[in-house]
Order: C-alpha cells, then sequence, then structure tokens
C-alpha cells in the first residue's frame, strides 16, 4: 500500500475498517439492526482493543464484518445490544484463534461461534465461550489419546465426548442463508 505523504497508515486502516461496515447496513437492516457512526466506532475501537488484549498483530480489516453478517440474523440478537454483543464476540474469536494456535480458519470459527451462540448458548456470550473452549479441549484430548494409548477407558471417554461434540455442534446446519462460510461443511472437530 502506498501511503500518501501526511497520511497515518494507522488511520487509513481504521477508516477503510469502517467504510466496511458502514457496507453492512444493507443486510443488517433486513433483521432490524442498523450501525451508526458511534456503533461502527465503538467496532472499530473494540476490535484495536481485543487485539491489543490478546497480543496480536492483524493485517487487513479484521473480523467485526464478518461477525456482523454471521450474527445480526440470530434470534439472540436486538438492535440495543448488538455492537456490545459483536465487541465482546471479536474478543472472545481472537481469544480462541490464539489457543487453537491458527488451527481454525476464521470462517469456519465465526460458523462454530453461530452456531453454538444459537443451539447451545441462547445468546449467553459466557456460555458460548465455555462451549468454545470445551470443543478446544476435547480436540486436544483426542490427539493426545491418539498418541498415547496407556488408559483404554480414559480414551474411550474422549472419543465418546468427541463424538457427542462433533455431532452436536455440526456447524453446516446452523449456518443463515445470508452468510455462508466458505469451507464445505466440515468442522474443526471433525479433524
Amino acid at each position: 500500500m502506498i501511503v500518501p505523504f501526511g497520511e497515518n497508515a494507522a488511520q487509513m486502516q481504521l477508516r477503510a475498517a469502517a467504510r466496511e461496515l458502514e457496507s453492512c447496513n444493507q443486510v443488517t437492516q433486513r433483521y432490524g439492526i442498523t450501525l451508526s457512526p458511534q456503533d461502527i466506532q465503538a467496532l472499530v475501537v473494540g476490535r484495536l482493543d481485543a487485539l491489543r488484549e490478546t497480543e496480536r498483530v492483524e493485517f487487513g480489516r479484521g473480523v467485526a464484518k464478518d461477525l456482523v453478517l454471521g450474527f445480526c440474523g440470530s434470534p439472540y440478537v436486538s438492535n440495543d445490544a448488538f455492537v456490545q454483543t459483536v465487541v465482546e464476540l471479536q474478543e472472545l474469536f481472537y481469544q480462541f484463534k490464539s489457543e487453537s494456535l491458527e488451527q481454525i480458519t476464521d470462517e469456519e470459527l465465526i460458523g462454530t461461534m453461530r452456531s453454538l451462540y444459537d443451539d447451545v448458548a441462547h445468546g449467553d456470550l459466557e456460555r458460548l465461550s465455555e462451549a468454545l473452549f470445551d470443543g478446544l479441549g476435547c480436540h486436544v484430548r483426542e490427539e493426545a489419546s491418539d498418541n498415547d494409548a496407556a488408559n483404554p477407558d480414559a480414551d474411550n471417554a474422549v472419543k465418546n465426548a468427541y463424538t457427542l461434540a462433533a455431532h452436536r455442534y455440526d456447524v453446516s446446519k446452523w449456518v443463515d442463508d445470508e452468510y455462508r462460510p466458505a469451507w464445505e461443511g466440515a468442522s474443526w472437530l471433525d479433524e
């Protein structure tokens, strides 16, 4: 990117993110949600805070637009709390990306988050966080049990929990027609 003399690259990136979020109103209005300029600014600032808190660096547009489009059709969001919900979802997204060591794509994670938010957490962000990190824990334990066959009972318990989670959190059944991630219906829990 060529930065004109006197322009701050960070400010240009913030303006670009704000323009992208403005374009979301075409879709979100169908669900009764409208992002005001103050809402957009809160989302952009929330992204920066989440990145700072998780000690991550991100180039490009960020995940706010994908979260807005992915969650605007949820029955558990309203116009009043939507911006705060997306700000918290951004924080959870970046935390999970760090914890999972980037082993899941952004699109797959957003689809999983939406599925869990609607089906398991019923709009409760704390329950969503627990479900996400429990699923990650099951996935990690499954990989560990594949490498260590010392305790067959523990291996069976982990495999049973993993199988249950894989069927319960099948994201391909819960994604809106408006927002379809690019993956082919597979879930990170299927690995």
